[in-house]
C-alpha cells in the first residue's frame, strides 16, 4: 500500500522504550483483604492486632506502617484454629488445623520469629493463656489438659487428666445415673479465674468443673440437670419435660469479681451460678427472659395448662445454642466489686430472629453483709451462700438493657477490645468490639466493628430532640410555605438521626473491608495535595479502631527511596459491598524510610476517610426514583440491598466521580461543595432523565457531596458504556443503543440519542441496527476536514463502528452536540475506553481536561495546526489514523495464542510513549506508536481472575483475586488487590514489607488483679473467699514453679540492649538497643535468639512423642543414665497416684 511522505515523516514516539529490555513486569505488594478469616487476637499492652486466616497465613498490624505477615508451613495453606498473644512473654500462638502450636517471638527486630512448632498427636480444642504467668493451657480431645512452658518452648510435666471421667464415676457412686450421655467429658473451653491464678475452669459439654492447680484436685462442678417439669429454653412443649434432663454446656465467662459464673446451653438458655453454690444456678435464663424468670424451676400451674391443653399455648421456635459468651467489667464504680457489667452473647437466638449478637446490661455485683457474717463457723465446715446474699446475687443478674448489634449473615465470632488491660480474659473494659459474620458468599466472611458498650448502656444525655431544637433558629420559619416548611423538617429529622443511640461505627482497616472492585488513579500534585488535605479530621459516626504499637522502616539497601518522589501520586477508589466508595492513597512516597531512624510515618495503603462516598441513603427514598425495585421495610440495609455498584469513575482534575449502579441509575458526586445555607429544598431539573440531589446532606467531616443522577429507565436498558470528562462533560450508553450526553454544569442534556424512535417507522425495520455502544472516548483534537481543536465524543458500537460527536460552544455558556456526521471504523469488538487521540510530536494524550477546554475557548490563531494520532483497539486488532479521519498510519492484529485483549492504555515513560494491551491469559502486548510495530511479550505475574487490571498511563495497574464464589452468585469479593508495573527497574526494593520492631512502645503488663470480697469492703476478711487462693503478688512465679517443676531451665537473658536482629542484606545497619525488660520478657528474648532450624524440627518432633525432658545436646555417662531412669520410674509413680487425687480417689 503506498504510504504518503506526512505518514513516512511522523516522528517514532517509542524510540526511548523500544527494547525489550526495558519492559519487565514485577509484583510491586499484596493487598490482602481478609474475607477468609478464622482468628483473631489482640495485645491490649502494644496495641497489635493479629489475623489469621483459612488458608494459612497471619498478619500482624500495629500503628502506621507497622505491618508482618507470617505463614504456616509444613504443610502450607492449614487453616488458622486459634490465635492468642502470650502477653507475659509477647509472644503469638498459633494452632493450625492440624493441630500443631506454633511460637513466634514478638520481641524480635525486623519480623516475628517461629520458635518452635509441637504438635500433640490429637485434636486441639482450646487453648488459654494468662498475662501473669509464662504457660498455656491445651485442651486436647481426649479430655486431657498439657501445658506448655514459652519460656523453654516445651510441654511441662504437669497435666491435668480428664476430670469429667473421674466426675462420673464419683456420681455413679453417689447413685446419680446421667452419665451416659455422649461426649459429655469433651471440653469446649478453658478459663483461668480472672482474680486467682490457682483455679482453672474447664468447661466440658456435661458442665463446668473447677480445679484447683495446687491441690491437683477439682473443687468445684456445676452440672445443669433440670428437674422433670422445668421448662429450660425448649419450653413446656418439649417431649421429655417429664424427665430429669442434663443440658449441654456450650460456652462460659466469667464476672469481673470472680464470685459469677455464666455458662452457656445448647438450648439456648444461660445459667449464673455463685462460685461458692455448685448445688443449683442462680437462674436460668434465655435472652428474651423478664425480670426474675428461673427456666430451672418448676411452674406446676402452667405445666398443667400446657399438658391438658397444648393447643392453647403455641410452641416457641427453636433458639441457637449459646456460642460463645464474654463478661465486662468497667471502671465505673469507687466499690471494689465494680459497678454495671455487660454480658455479650453469641448465639440464644430464636430461628426466626434476623442475625445478631446480643448485649445485655447487668446491674452490680454488690450484695450486703449477710446478717450473720460475723458468727463464727465449726472447723472444716464448708462456706454456705446466706439466702440474703443469695437473693442479691439474683438482683444483679436482672437485665437492666438490652442491645443487639444486627448483621448480614449469622455470627460466627466476636472479639472485645480492652483499652489497656490484659486480664479479664481480655473483656475488661472494651472500647470496640469487632464481629466476624457470614457473607453472601459461601464460605466468606464480613467484618464490621463499632464502639463497645451501646450508648444507650452508657445513659447519653443528648437527643435528637435536643439537637433538633438547637439547629433550628427562632423565626426562620417564619413566611414559609407548606411545602418548604416540610422540606426544612425533613433536613432537620435527618439531622438529628446523626446523634443517636446506636453504636457509632469504627472505622476498619483496608484489610478488612469487602471489596467488589478497584480503579487506580493517577493525580497530578495539585489535585493530590486537595485530596489529602485535612484528612484525619474527624467524621462524624465514625470512630477510630484501636489498633497501634510497634515501628516500622525500611533499610533501603540499594538506594532506590531516592527515586520515589520523582513517580506520580496514585490513588486506589474502591467500592463495597455496603454501597460505599473509599478512597485509598497508594503513592509510593508513603514507602520513604532510610532506616530506623526515620520510619514509615503513614500506612499502606493508607485511608482517606473524608472522601468516603455513601450511595444507601440515595436508595432508601424512593420518590427520587434510583431504584427499579419495590421498596423494602422502613429498616433498610445496604449490606442485604440487591442494588449493586457496576463501575465507578473520577476525574483525574476535578475530582468529581460517577457511579454506575447495576440496576442503571447513575449518580454524580462533587468534592467540597459549598452548600446554600438553608438550601434543603429540592431543585428542579428541566430534563426528565436527571433528578437532584444537591439537597442531601453527607455526613459532617465527608468532602463528597451528591449533585445529580441519572435515573434508570426499563425501555433504556442497562448502562453499557460510561466516560466522565475533566472538561464537564458525561456520556451514558445504554443496551438500547440510547446515548445521553449532559454538560455537567447545569446538570442539562445536551444530547439524546435514541436509535429506536428514529427507525419506528417500519414494522420490520424497527430494531435492524440498533446496536449499543461499548465505548466512549472524550478527546480534545481537530480532524482532517476541520483542524481547529474540539471537544469530541468517540462512541464505539458493538459491531466496531465508531461515530464521533461534537461538542459547539455558544457564548455566553451553552454547549451544544452536533449529530454525527463522521464514521470510523474499529478492528473487532471494541476495548472499553480503547479510543485514544495523541499530540503528533510529543505523545502526550489529547483529553477532553481543563487544558483542553481552554483550547477551545480561547483558540490560538497564530499558532501552528496542530496534528493528532488517532487509535482505535478493538478485540481483533489495533489501527492509527493521521488527525483522526486522515490517512491511515498502521494497523496489526492481535496474536491470538496469547489471548483475548480485554483493556489497553497508552502508557508514557520519560519522553516516550507505547500501546499496552492486556489479554486474557495473563499477557501483556507491547506495540510502538504510531507505526504499530510489535515490541516485545510480556508475560505479567499470576493473578487469581481473569477480570481486566485496572492500569494508569505511567506502567502502574492493578490485579485482583477473587474469593472463590460459585458461579450462581451475584458477589464475588475480593482475596487480594496485587500492584504491579511494567517498569521494573529502581521499583520493588520501598513495595517490600518493611522491618517492624513491634516491642516498641510497648508498656508493661499491669499486676495481676487480686481477690475481692463479696461482702462490703468495710468488712473485716471476706464473706465468700475464693478456693485455694495463692499470694497475689508471686501467684505468677508460684504458677510458673508449679507446672514446669523443680528442673526448669530458665533461658539466660540477653546483656540489656542486645535483642536479636532481623536477617537482612550486610549493610552495615545494626539494632538499636533497646530499654530494660521485666524478667519474663528478657528471659524470653534470650531463648528466641539462640534457637536453631534444625534444633526446632527436633525438639518438635520429639515433643510429640512426650519425650523432650532436658538438654538434647548433653551426652550422659553411666551414673546419670541411672539417675534417669529412677525419675522416671518416681514420676510414673507419681503420676498413678495423681490420677487417685483427683475427687479424693
Amino acid at each position: 500500500m503506498f504510504t504518503s511522505q506526512a505518514v513516512k515523516s511522523l516522528p517514532d514516539l517509542s524510540l526511548d522504550i523500544s527494547d525489550a529490555s526495558d519492559w519487565e513486569a514485577i509484583l510491586l505488594r499484596t493487598i490482602p483483604h481478609h474475607v477468609d478469616i478464622t482468628a483473631v487476637a489482640t495485645d491490649p499492652v502494644s496495641g497489635l492486632l493479629a489475623i489469621g486466616t483459612a488458608h494459612g497465613s497471619i498478619h500482624v498490624y500495629g500503628s502506621p506502617g507497622v505491618e508482618s505477615r507470617l505463614k504456616i508451613t509444613e504443610p502450607a495453606g492449614l487453616k488458622v484454629k486459634f490465635l492468642q498473644f502470650a502477653v507475659s512473654v509477647f509472644k503469638l500462638l498459633c494452632i493450625d488445623e492440624h493441630d500443631r502450636l506454633h511460637v513466634w517471638d514478638c520481641a524480635s527486630l525486623g519480623k516475628p520469629k517461629l520458635q518452635r512448632i509441637t504438635g500433640f498427636g490429637q485434636p486441639v480444642h482450646a487453648i488459654v493463656t494468662s498475662p501473669s504467668h509464662t504457660h498455656a493451657f491445651i485442651a486436647l480431645a481426649d479430655g486431657e489438659i498439657k501445658t506448655y512452658d514459652l519460656l523453654c518452648l516445651r510441654i511441662s510435666q504437669y497435666s491435668i487428666p480428664n476430670q469429667w471421667k473421674l466426675y462420673e464415676k464419683r456420681s455413679l457412686a453417689s447413685g446419680l445415673d446421667l452419665s451416659g450421655a455422649l461426649g459429655a467429658d469433651l471440653i469446649i473451653d478453658t478459663v483461668v479465674h480472672p482474680r486467682d491464678l490457682n483455679l482453672l475452669f474447664v468447661l466440658f459439654e456435661g458442665g463446668v468443673l473447677v480445679s484447683d492447680l495446687a491441690a491437683q484436685n477439682t473443687v468445684r462442678a456445676f452440672e445443669l440437670i433440670l428437674p422433670p417439669g422445668a421448662p429450660g429454653g425448649a419450653g413446656f412443649h418439649a417431649k421429655d419435660i417429664l424427665l430429669p434432663r442434663r443440658l449441654q454446656a456450650t460456652a462460659l465467662a466469667i464476672h469481673p469479681s470472680g464470685h459469677l459464673l455464666a455458662v452457656g446451653y445448647a438450648d439456648g438458655t444461660i445459667g449464673f451460678w455463685a462460685l461458692e453454690d455448685e448445688d443449683r444456678p442462680l437462674a436460668l435464663r434465655t435472652l428474651d427472659s423478664v425480670g426474675e424468670e428461673d427456666l430451672s424451676a418448676v411452674d406446676t400451674a402452667k405445666l398443667d395448662s400446657v399438658l391438658s391443653s397444648p393447643a392453647d399455648h403455641p410452641i416457641e421456635p427453636p433458639r441457637e445454642p449459646i456460642f460463645k459468651l464474654a463478661w465486662s467489667g468497667f471502671p465505673n464504680s469507687s466499690d471494689p466489686r465494680g459497678g454495671d457489667t455487660v454480658l455479650t452473647v453469641l448465639g440464644g437466638m430464636t430461628i426466626d430472629s434476623p442475625p445478631g449478637l446480643t448485649a445485655l446490661l447487668l446491674p452490680p455485683l454488690q450484695p450486703p453483709a449477710p446478717p450473720d457474717a460475723g458468727s463464727p463457723k465449726p472447723a472444716g465446715a464448708a462456706p454456705v451462700l446466706h439466702p440474703q446474699t443469695r437473693a442479691a446475687m439474683i438482683q444483679s443478674l436482672i437485665v437492666k438493657d438490652v442491645y443487639t448489634y444486627t448483621t448480614v449473615g449469622p455470627v460466627q465470632d466476636f472479639h472485645l477490645f480492652p483499652r489497656s488491660t490484659p486480664h479479664f480474659g481480655g473483656h475488661y473494659d472494651p472500647d470496640t468490639i469487632l464481629i466476624v459474620s457470614d457473607s453472601d458468599v459461601p464460605e466468606a466472611r464480613t467484618s464490621e466493628a463499632f464502639e463497645f458498650p451501646p450508648p444507650t448502656f452508657l445513659g447519653t444525655p443528648d437527643s435528637p430532640a435536643t439537637h433538633r431544637q438547637s439547629a433550628t433558629e427562632p423565626g426562620k420559619g417564619d413566611g414559609t410555605n407548606a411545602e418548604e416548611a416540610l422540606a426544612e423538617e425533613l433536613a432537620m429529622t435527618l439531622q438529628s438521626m446523626e446523634v443517636s443511640d446506636e453504636p457509632r461505627a469504627a472505622s476498619l482497616p483496608p484489610q478488612l473491608w469487602d471489596v467488589l472492585g478497584e480503579h487506580l488513579l493517577k493525580v497530578d500534585k495539585h489535585a493530590y495535595d486537595t485530596i489529602v488535605r485535612d484528612k484525619l479530621a474527624p467524621v462524624d459516626g465514625e470512630v477510630p479502631f484501636p489498633v497501634k504499637g510497634g515501628v516500622a522502616w525500611s533499610d533501603d539497601p540499594e538506594g532506590q527511596m531516592k527515586y520515589i518522589k520523582h513517580q506520580p501520586h496514585r490513588i486506589l477508589v474502591t467500592y463495597l459491598r455496603d454501597l460505599s466508595i473509599r478512597f485509598l492513597d497508594v503513592s509510593p512516597q508513603l514507602l520513604v524510610s532510610t532506616g530506623e531512624d526515620n520510619p514509615l510515618a503513614s500506612s499502606f495503603p493508607s485511608v482517606l476517610p473524608r472522601l468516603r462516598i455513601d450511595l444507601a441513603p440515595l436508595f432508601i427514598d424512593h420518590s427520587l426514583g434510583l431504584s427499579l425495585l419495590p421498596p423494602t421495610s422502613a429498616d433498610y440495609d445496604p449490606r442485604l440491598s440487591k442494588e449493586r455498584i457496576e463501575t465507578i469513575h473520577v476525574a483525574p482534575e476535578s475530582l468529581e466521580c460517577v457511579t454506575v449502579m447495576r440496576s442503571g441509575a447513575v449518580l454524580l458526586h462533587r468534592l467540597d461543595v459549598q452548600g446554600e445555607e438553608g438550601s434543603f429544598r429540592q431543585r428542579s431539573l428541566e430534563d426528565e432523565e436527571l433528578v437532584s440531589l444537591s439537597h442531601l446532606r453527607p455526613r459532617r467531616g465527608l468532602r463528597y457531596s451528591p449533585v445529580f443522577a441519572v435515573k434508570p429507565h426499563k425501555a433504556r436498558g442497562l448502562v453499557t458504556a460510561c466516560a466522565l470528562a475533566d472538561a464537564g462533560f458525561l456520556a451514558i450508553a445504554y443496551a438500547s443503543g440510547s446515548l445521553l450526553v449532559i454538560d455537567l454544569r447545569g446538570p442539562r442534556v445536551i444530547l439524546r440519542h435514541d436509535p429506536s424512535r428514529r427507525n419506528s417507522s417500519g414494522f420490520l425495520h424497527k430494531h435492524a441496527d440498533v446496536e449499543p455502544f461499548l465505548s466512549l472516548s472524550w478527546a480534545c483534537c481537530g480532524l482532517i476536514s476541520e483542524p481547529v481543536p474540539q471537544i469530541r465524543l468517540f462512541a464505539s458500537a458493538s459491531s466496531g463502528n465508531t461515530s464521533v460527536y461534537t461538542l459547539a460552544y455558544e457564548a455566553p455558556s451553552a454547549w451544544s452536540v452536533k449529530q454525527a456526521g463522521l464514521a470510523l471504523e474499529i478492528p473487532g469488538r471494541p476495548i472499553a475506553g480503547g479510543c485514544f487521540v495523541l499530540d503528533v510530536k510529543t505523545g502526550t494524550q489529547c483529553r477532553a481536561d481543563r487544558q483542553g477546554l481552554a483550547a477551545v475557548l480561547h483558540p490560538d490563531s497564530a499558532g501552528e495546526e496542530r496534528k493528532s494520532v488517532w487509535v482505535g483497539i478493538g478485540s481483533k486488532g489495533v489501527k492509527c489514523t493521521l488527525n483522526v479521519n486522515g490517512e491511515r498510519i498502521a494497523k496489526a492484529e492481535w496474536v491470538t495464542k496469547v489471548g483475548t485483549v480485554q483493556r489497553a492504555e497508552i502508557v508514557q515513560k520519560t519522553d516516550s510513549c507505547a500501546l499496552v494491551a492486556f489479554t486474557t491469559l495473563g499477557n501483556a502486548l507491547i506495540y510502538s506508536l504510531p507505526h504499530l510495530e510489535h515490541i516485545h511479550t510480556i508475560r505479567l505475574p499470576a493473578s487469581g481472575t481473569s477480570d481486566p487490571p485496572s492500569a494508569d498511563d505511567a506502567g502502574d495497574f492493578v490485579t485482583y483475586t477473587t474469593f472463590p464464589a460459585p458461579t450462581s452468585s451475584s458477589i464475588r469479593p475480593l482475596l487480594s488487590t496485587q500492584i504491579q508495573t511494567l517498569f521494573s527497574h529502581r521499583r520493588a526494593g520501598p513495595y517490600a514489607l518493611p522491618l517492624v520492631d513491634l516491642a516498641h512502645g510497648r508498656g508493661s503488663v499491669p499486676p495481676q488483679p487480686q481477690p475481692i470480697s463479696l461482702g462490703p469492703p468495710s468488712m473485716i476478711g471476706s464473706v465468700l473467699g475464693y478456693i485455694g487462693s495463692l499470694a497475689g503478688a508471686s501467684a505468677g512465679d508460684q504458677i510458673d514453679a508449679l507446672l514446669a517443676g523443680p528442673d526448669r531451665p530458665i533461658p539466660q537473658p540477653n546483656k540489656p540492649g542486645a535483642r536479636a536482629g532481623p536477617e537482612r542484606p550486610a549493610t552495615g545497619t545494626t539494632a538499636a538497643g533497646s530499654s530494660s525488660q521485666a524478667s519474663i520478657s528478657a528471659a524470653a528474648a534470650g531463648m528466641s535468639s539462640g534457637v536453631a532450624d534444625l534444633y526446632n524440627r527436633l525438639g518438635s518432633a520429639l515433643a510429640e512423642r512426650g519425650e523432650m525432658l532436658g538438654d538434647l545436646q548433653q551426652s550422659m555417662d553411666s551414673l546419670e543414665q541411672g539417675s534417669k531412669s529412677m525419675v522416671e520410674q518416681a514420676k510414673r509413680l507419681a503420676a498413678q497416684q495423681g490420677m487417685k487425687s483427683w475427687f479424693g480417689f
